[in-house]
């Protein structure tokens, strides 16, 4: 009997032995798996973006690059033309003409392009209407479209759309001095 009792008793203290190494391991486990040591910056306090207003631009600032700002065709209405109607401007202006306008415009601005037979024929650029426009307002309809004419503004560069401009005066009969 006392063999069997010898048996027992380290058999019951190896398992006690391995209990407490189990739940000690258990133990760290289980506080190493928290969540909150790692979503710190989930819970910070921060403003979201666009939730809160811009901050105000400092005064007597000039920003680099910018544009002047203009939501429509009719805000662009007392633009001027940066660009010089000079030949290249016009040849430049021509070659895009002809790859973007012609299709409705027809290539000498009548606007009789072939696309005109399915939609609303585009208006003739030498229409009186249209000659009387200031250069900002033609810049306008190309940046944001008309009607059916669809907006050029991320298609073309600022200096691509005033050479269209450029162009499209030169159809209307203006000479070629400058855009100013």
């Amino acid at each position: 009997m006392s063999r069997d009792h010898d048996r027992a008793g380290p058999s019951r203290a190896l398992r006690a032995e391995r209990l407490s190494i189990g739940l000690l391991a258990f133990a760290l486990v289980a506080v190493a798996c928290r969540n909150d040591w790692r979503t710190d910056m989930w819970y910070q306090p921060a403003i979201q973006p666009q939730t809160a207003p811009p901050r105000p631009e400092p005064e007597d600032s000039v920003p680099l690059g910018a544009e002047p700002p203009i939501a429509d065709r009719d805000d662009a209405e007392s633009l001027k033309d940066p660009v010089p109607r000079d030949a290249a401007s016009v040849r430049r202006g021509a070659a895009i003409f002809h790859e973007r306008c012609i299709c409705c415009h027809g290539a000498e601005g009548y606007g009789k392009g072939p696309v005109s037979r399915f939609f609303p024929p585009a208006p003739d650029l030498r229409f009186p209407a249209i000659v009387q426009r200031s250069d900002g307002y033609l810049f306008g309809t190309i940046t944001f479209g008309g009607r059916a004419m669809p907006p050029y503004v991320d298609g073309l560069t600022r200096n691509d759309r005033w050479d269209i401009v450029n162009f499209v005066r030169t159809l209307q009969g203006r000479p070629l001095e400058g855009g100013r």
